[in-house]
């Protein structure tokens, strides 16, 4: 079986709405128009992650690479009921995501980035996969 190799996932955030070319919007906490992007990941170049459960642990390098008014207030799972997934860090642009690899899991993680000019939060969230 091969092992689940280290990946690295990007996100970027605009403080307006953007259309096509792999852009979500969503509202801020403030009701303002955001949109946000992920790259890396190593599925479709989208920040979604598949891994395969018994590989090994797998670690993926998680970068926000927004403007510096855009820091990583957290980063939360769901649909983790395995429990396979945690965070490491805490620094404002840069944070791991483990995954144990040791259960099937069809989880997100949730990113909130807080836009200090705007006092603002503004909620980002890609799929994570382990597959049998």
């Amino acid at each position: 079986m091969p092992a689940n190799n280290p990946t690295n996932a990007s996100l970027d955030v605009r403080d307006s709405s953007s259309s096509g070319d792999g852009w979500t919007n969503v509202d801020g906490s403030n009701g303002a128009p955001y949109s946000y992007k992920y790259t890396g990941g190593n599925v479709a170049n989208n920040g979604a992650l598949s891994f395969t459960v018994g590989g090994g642990h797998a670690a993926t390098t998680f970068t926000l690479v927004a403007d510096n008014r855009y820091s990583i207030q957290s980063i939360a799972f769901s649909g983790d009921d395995a429990q396979q997934l945690d965070v490491q860090g805490n620094a404002p642009r840069t944070r791991v995501i483990n995954d144990r690899c040791s259960a099937p899991i069809n989880a997100q993680y949730k990113v909130t980035v807080f836009d200090s000019v705007a006092n603002a939060a503004v909620p980002c969230d890609p799929p994570i996969r382990n597959i049998p």
